[in-house]
């Protein structure tokens, strides 16, 4: 278990580094939106791996021998979730900053196309084209903007798991402990039992060698 666990750690950190990677070239990325898309593509892909990879840490923290390895595990697991949603958030910040971009890219092209064919008459693509390639760029970019609304959906239902399985640690711990109180006072009172116990057998014992003592007394009474 441990070098599975040591392997997971591995590769999350991996699986870190890459998709803030991914971030970084959403962030410099001018287009065109295909280049985008397939960045989104690349950094949804790397999401579903860190979000799998912190599943296997709360597996792991479940089938955990002990409390204290237990807790230490759960709480890696709370801390990555962290670290995946600040990563959600700067993956959506970079895909509106870049989407911006290329939307004025857009429109610059546009506007500079039309001011040219009014003044050279040389319009290598006319203003019609333009407006159809525009109002495609946009509908991607409404597309990314649904798929990174449903990433993060993903992620908040996620949260929600790992606050439920957290509780549910909680309340197996308090169990323990009221098992272990409850434990621990059967054994006191075993243990008072058992002095009790013998105190009566000596009890017993001394009333039964004063009866033997009467009886023959009695007896050597009678014959003497």
């Amino acid at each position: 278990m441990i070098k599975e666990l040591s392997t997971v750690r591995e590769c999350i950190v991996n699986t870190n580094v890459t998709l803030k990677s991914i971030i970084q070239d959403i962030y410099s990325c001018d287009g065109p939106i295909e280049s985008l898309t397939q960045l989104n593509a690349d950094g949804r892909n790397q999401i579903n791996v860190f979000r799998n990879l912190i599943e296997n840490l709360e597996l792991y923290a479940r089938e955990a021998e002990s409390q204290q390895e237990r807790s230490e595990v759960l709480e890696e697991a709370c801390n990555q979730r962290e670290y995946l949603t600040s990563n959600i958030a700067s993956f959506r910040k970079a895909n509106v900053e870049c989407m911006a971009r290329i939307h004025k890219k857009s429109s610059e092209q546009l506007l500079g196309t039309s001011k040219e064919e009014q003044v050279r008459h040389k319009l290598k693509m006319d203003k019609e084209n333009l407006l159809k390639q525009s109002s495609t760029v946009t509908n991607q970019l409404l597309s990314v903007s649904r798929q990174l609304a449903s990433t993060s959906q993903q992620s908040l239902d996620t949260l929600e798991t790992l606050l439920k399985s957290s509780s549910t640690v909680s309340n197996i711990s308090s169990e323990i402990k009221n098992a272990k109180g409850a434990l621990t006072q059967s054994e006191k009172l075993l243990n008072k039992y058992g002095q009790r116990e013998t105190t009566d057998k000596i009890l017993i014992m001394f009333a039964f060698a004063f009866f033997l003592c009467v009886i023959a007394y009695i007896v050597q009474k009678r014959l003497f």
